[in-house]
């Protein structure tokens, strides 16, 4: 209490402009305060909005790829599994389907990485159900956005064949 009659007692002896000061000096800092008290909320906030608004982009790009997946569904049944080496056999569904071969290289006699590239990431997965049809089962995908803008895409793939 004494601390605060001694700055009480100190304040009333101060001129009315400095009063004024002192107090427009106090507002401040604790508006600064404040603000600093507030200022990681809401960063976190505006963090959470953008996660938000690109899980939501995400999720209605996979929402319009339901109808190419479900199409997918069965379409096996009536193909026949194409005679020749898997990777001749890669090389023809990548060029029927209208998509570049950058890259094909076969590690073991029944694992494939390669590369590919295109217009649209439909084909990509067009492809790979294709390959799934060949007896081929995908390892990994890593389908991405190119810096060439005439590309489009370009895709990593894995396959092992499981005959």
């Amino acid at each position: 209490m004494k601390l605060l009659d001694n700055l009480s007692g100190w304040f009333a002896d101060r001129q009315p402009r400095e009063r004024l000061i002192v107090t427009l000096g106090a507002a401040l800092l604790v508006v600064a305060a404040i603000y600093m008290a507030l200022l990681p909320a809401m960063q976190k906030n505006a963090e959470l909005e953008q996660r938000h608004k690109s899980l939501s982009q995400d999720f209605q790009w996979l929402r319009d790829q339901s109808a190419v997946v479900s199409s997918l569904d069965s379409s096996c049944a009536g193909q026949v599994i194409q005679s020749g080496k898997k990777k001749e056999v890669i090389s023809r569904i990548v060029r029927r389907n209208q998509l570049k071969l950058l890259v094909l290289d076969q590690d073991d006699l029944s694992f494939f990485s390669f590369t590919v590239s295109g217009a649209t990431p439909n084909r990509i997965l067009q492809v790979i159900h294709q390959l799934t049809c060949q007896g081929l089962a995908l390892e990994s995908l890593d389908v991405r956005l190119s810096d060439d803008a005439k590309v489009g895409y370009v895709a990593d793939i894995e396959v092992i064949n499981v005959d």
